[in-house]
């Protein structure tokens, strides 16, 4: 069984088809790259899969569970979150801080968030920079910043 599956999905924005008839699947430990021209559907696809959007056809699955009509909140609660092309870190919060947001939905209270938030940040590598304002990150720091949030969530 896949990871997560994408069968027949079709999102339309009034008579624009931003996706038509998508299907994919990605397996666990898989990496997968989707490229495409500006305006090809990309971020409409992820947006449905996050619950941005609710696709007028098709199934969303992930790890066999039907996602199709979950918002934002209950996708994430699912396991699915995403980052962003623009970075958007908290810059006025640490780094261990903005893990640590979003280890909190999986998280028992602040000491188990905290113990995911530094397990994530070992992974990524950002844990020698835990106490750094995000602000002061580079770019590509930023970024393993945002995958990390997600990792943790």
């Amino acid at each position: 069984m896949a990871l997560l599956e994408v069968v027949n999905l079709t999102k339309r924005f009034g008579g624009l088809v931003a996706n038509d008839d998508v299907t994919m699947s990605v397996n666990e430990g898989e990496i997968v790259g989707l490229i495409g021209p500006n305006g090809a559907g990309k971020t409409t696809l992820f947006n449905s899969i996050a619950g941005v959007y609710n696709p007028e056809k098709g199934k969303i699955l992930f790890r066999g569970e039907d996602i199709t009509q979950y918002n934002p909140e209950q996708a994430c609660q699912a396991g699915i979150a995403r980052t962003f092309q623009i970075v958007r870190v908290f810059k006025g919060m640490t780094v261990l801080d903005n893990v640590m947001v979003g280890a909190y939905l999986r998280s028992k209270g602040e000491a188990d968030a905290r113990n995911r938030a530094i397990e994530v940040l070992k992974f990524t590598g950002l844990y020698p920079k835990r106490d750094y304002l995000a602000s002061a990150l580079t770019i590509a720091d930023k970024k393993r910043l945002e995958m990390a949030r997600a990792l943790a969530t």
